[in-house]
């Protein structure tokens, strides 16, 4: 329940008006946009190219990757199914892989095989390989905000993509330079930003947006994730929190690891863009280095050193750099969970999401969690409450309260789970199969809302209606071989 929801709103309060596209730019800056088009956030996001074709068994499962009608898809068969789906996007630069982005309905969904560079193979996506998600792990709002130039995000809802879903695909000018229409006009340097002329701290945070993941992040009130301006401070739009620990870990952690070295420490100068042009396509980082410092004539590469590539753990042959610039591992850091981006004192309802988020890989700050969500307001806050009072079995208090985030704007497919459920617990089926109903307008591919659905016309004695509700769920998702099977059960012979 607290953690991140997929976008509810558009692109803030800016219209598509006050952009002008990277096409635009490269009217005036043909150099400039030349250079970046090499670069690897250039190529962030594309449409499907043509790929190697491929076959892969995994237990209990056939895993393919295939042309037709001039088109890639992906196709997921077992003991009695197939489900194949066209591949639309490619999702990464390449540098360590790329993944694929499946459309079903309006909705973006992640395919289970991924390219991986270093090989050049197909090979299961990150995560497939603990669970088998098919066609249905949902591409989230901070993926894409992260991965693309401008998406299209319906209003109000949950992660739906108007068609087609981008207004530029791989990452762009005004992702780092801010909206640019009124620059375009005006051509004054007044009318857009410059990242290499803000403060540090401002410049630093327009690629901490992307560059540091954290163990928690907290939309602030009315934000998505596409909210942030780059000039902006990004603490309005969203707290960054990191929880203390002696691990080592690369994956979207850059900032946090740059601002504990030494150098960093240091340097009142130092920052992403000392070492880094995103215009460009290479750097020369021994020469960064040895305005500070006298090479030692251990060897030439002074990152490969002093801030090495590592494996990421859970991602098949990817490495990233490690910005701690050291050798020295960290030690573990004491405390409890803090914020790391610049802004207020976080307030409680905050607090409470942070925690929540951090639980899966913190289960010891469930005492912060309960004694922050007591004094949090707002309907995301009353979403969680509602789920503690129907684990507690208080179901009229989880209705009230799980209405309540809905009545304020909170709709995602967990709070329908849980009110649907909480009203199927208190015997109030009717209303029940309403609320469930009124999920799938928002989240369609909600397996626990099909799976709701059909168990409220159970409970109701009413078997035919289930057994449609089961049928629609197996077209949906037929690699469910336990649903497949009770659907053969309540059918009958033949």
């Amino acid at each position: 329940m607290v953690a991140r929801a997929v976008a509810v709103l558009a692109l803030g309060t800016l219209t598509a008006q006050e952009y002008a596209g990277s096409r635009a730019c490269a009217i005036c800056h043909k150099a400039v946009a030349a250079r970046y088009a090499k670069s690897g956030m250039a190529r962030s996001a594309s449409l499907m190219p043509p790929m190697p074709s491929a076959k892969i068994s995994s237990a209990q499962r056939v895993f393919e990757v295939f042309a037709k009608d001039g088109t890639m898809w992906q196709r997921e068969s077992g003991d009695g199914f197939t489900n194949e789906h066209q591949l639309v996007y490619a999702i990464g630069s390449g540098a360590n892989g790329v993944s694929y982005a499946v459309k079903r309905g309006d909705h973006l969904f992640q395919a289970p095989l991924s390219w991986y560079a270093k090989t050049k193979t197909w090979e299961l996506s990150p995560g497939y390989e603990h669970a088998d998600y098919a066609f249905n792990r949902p591409i989230a709002a901070g993926c894409i905000a992260c991965h693309a130039g401008r998406p299209r995000v319906v209003p109000l809802s949950s992660g739906r993509y108007l068609d087609p879903p981008f207004d530029e695909l791989a990452i762009g000018c005004e992702n780092c330079h801010g909206p640019g229409a009124k620059h375009a006009r005006s051509a004054k340097q007044a009318d857009i930003i410059n990242p290499a002329k803000l403060p540090r701290a401002r410049a630093e945070e327009v690629c901490m947006n992307c560059h540091q993941g954290g163990d928690a992040r907290v939309l602030m009130t009315g934000k998505t994730e596409f909210s942030f301006r780059p000039g902006e401070r990004l603490s309005e739009s969203v707290a960054i929190f990191q929880a203390p620990s002696g691990a080592e870990t690369d994956l979207l952690q850059h900032h946090e690891a740059m601002r504990e070295s030494a150098c960093f420490q240091k340097s009142p100068n130092l920052s992403c863009h000392t070492c880094h042009s995103p215009h460009g396509v290479s750097n020369d980082f021994n020469a960064k280095c040895a305005a500070c410092h006298q090479p030692h004539g251990k060897g030439p590469d002074c990152a490969g050193c002093h801030m090495p590539k590592r494996p990421v753990g859970f991602i098949a042959h990817a490495a990233l750099t490690n910005h701690r610039i050291s050798l020295k591992p960290r030690t573990a850091r004491a405390g409890g969970l803090a914020q790391i981006n610049e802004g207020p004192a976080p307030d409680a309802t905050t607090l409470f999401q942070a925690f929540g988020q951090a639980l899966a890989k913190r289960p010891d700050f469930a005492g912060q969690f309960e004694s922050t969500l007591r004094t949090a307001t707002g309907p995301i806050a009353n979403a969680a409450k509602g789920r503690a009072a129907l684990r507690a079995g208080k179901f009229d208090d989880a209705v009230a309260l799980l209405r309540g985030a809905l009545d304020n704007g909170y709709r995602i497919a967990a709070v329908y789970e849980d009110l649907g459920d909480a009203l199927g617990r208190a015997g109030r089926f009717d209303e029940s199969l309403v609320v469930l109903r009124e999920g799938l307008g928002v989240a369609p591919y909600s397996q626990t809302l099909h799976k709701s659905i059909a168990l409220r016309h159970i409970q109701k004695k009413d078997y035919d209606n289930a057994r449609k509700a089961l049928e629609t769920y197996v077209q949906l998702f037929p690699e469910d071989e336990f649903v497949r099977r009770l659907l053969r059960q309540v059918s009958g012979p033949g």
